[in-house]
């Protein structure tokens, strides 16, 4: 197909086969970055379950607050899932090793996530942590697979940094975000289940805060109504199976929560937000409350402007999905998980309307972020991760400009 460049004072492109990271490199990056991590859990697991070192307990230990609060309910009912000292009882019994340094976990989900891990506690604890992360990365690469156009590119997807944060931790990222990413890739074919996909996110409410916007500016209005109709759905039965106790018991581990946030107890080097980067630098609440305030509403003004005119859908969702991580002031790294639909979109964009100079090598950058925290967080006193979201939602709103005013490649 003949390139047909419309406006010769755009930003100079690179021709698509002249660059370093082409197909085979990133073929070849992502076999390796996944031979990584299979050593590095190979090691962790033998150390933790065959060796048993003290201190040592198998990969994702997030989860067992999530098993262990489905047991409490099953047992004691839901509302005792929200305290801490029932909580902690079934958590040393399953994993002993977190009684060093005191480290129980407490829950802090909205009931109706509880109402979505509750089978899990009928399964033994070790199988259960492997069902959940493994349906977990299998909905993740799912998404990604429907994003990617080209099968070549699919196996960047479990090779995501991300991927291994999520797996280390134990946590429910990958589960959100593979509906995020599954609810776009069928936004316009198949909006009513986009809108139910996208309502299982709110089960992390502070997610999907950007969602309904999107969806609002582009008049998704069946979409708009399904994600509604599920959310309220899940909530309206977690009322009926678990009650209006449980309910209120969430919203008192949530004060606790912020509390600790505020005062910085919390692991600000691991939390990707304006909030936490500015706190590291100034302590207070004030200044990263307001530098976040602002941070927030740039973003939510780049999904206005990307969603409510006409431009290529692969950049609205790279703009959604990145902007969506800068809104909520508590975020962990592994939520980052999102930002692999971002790139991947703008990928998709990139490849089929042409490369800015040194794009590829922000899309690197940008791709080894979620690493940041758990390598480098704890030795340099700086949080650079949100940076690097303002720059994703950067590229994305300034490819929307340039494809409407005319100044992109088209290929015809």
């Amino acid at each position: 197909m003949a390139t047909i460049q419309v406006d010769a004072r755009q930003p100079r492109y690179v021709p698509p086969d002249a660059h370093w990271l082409d197909i085979g490199r990133l073929r070849l990056y992502s076999y390796t970055a996944l031979a990584c991590y299979v050593l590095y859990f190979g090691i962790w697991t033998f150390r933790a379950c065959v060796l048993k070192v003290p201190g040592v307990f198998a990969p994702g230990g997030d989860f067992v607050a999530f098993w262990s609060a489905a047991k409490v309910a099953l047992s004691s009912g839901a509302a005792a899932s929200y305290d801490f000292e029932s909580l902690r009882q079934v958590e040393l019994a399953a994993v002993p090793g977190l009684a060093i340094g005191d480290g129980v976990l407490p829950w802090l989900y909205p009931p109706t996530f509880l109402l979505v891990v509750l089978p899990f506690g009928l399964l033994p604890y070790s199988l259960a942590t492997m069902t959940f992360l493994a349906g977990g990365v299998g909905c993740y690469v799912w998404a990604a697979c429907r994003t990617l156009p080209w099968r070549s590119a699919w196996i960047a997807a479990p090779a995501f940094p991300c991927v291994a944060v999520v797996l280390t931790t134990g946590q429910n990222a990958l589960w959100l975000a593979g509906c995020a990413g599954l609810g776009l890739t069928c936004l316009r074919s198949r909006p009513w289940l986009a809108g139910m996909l996208m309502g299982l996110v709110t089960v992390k409410p502070h997610l999907a805060l950007m969602l309904p916007v999107a969806l609002i500016c582009a008049r998704a209005w069946r979409a708009l109504w399904a994600m509604i109709a599920t959310s309220l759905a899940l909530i309206v039965v977690s009322l009926l199976v678990f009650g209006a106790e449980t309910f209120t018991a969430f919203l008192r581990n949530a004060g606790m929560a912020l509390e600790s946030v505020e005062q910085g107890s919390m692991l600000l080097v691991r939390m990707p937000t304006v909030f936490a980067a500015v706190k590291m630098i100034s302590g207070g609440v004030a200044l990263p409350y307001t530098m976040h305030g602002i941070v927030a509403a740039a973003a939510l003004a780049s999904v206005v402007y990307a969603w409510s005119r006409p431009c290529s859908f692969a950049l609205r969702a790279a703009v959604l999905a990145s902007a969506g991580l800068l809104a909520p002031a508590y975020l962990y790294d592994y939520d980052l998980a999102f930002l692999g639909l971002a790139i991947a979109w703008l990928g998709v964009h990139g490849h089929s309307a042409g490369w800015l100079r040194g794009e590829r090598e922000l899309l690197v950058l940008l791709w080894l972020l979620p690493l940041w925290g758990l390598l480098m967080g704890a030795w340099i006193k700086f949080q650079p991760m949100p940076l690097g979201l303002m720059l994703a939602v950067a590229l994305g709103v300034w490819r929307i400009r340039m494809e409407r005013t005319g100044k992109a490649l088209i290929n015809a």
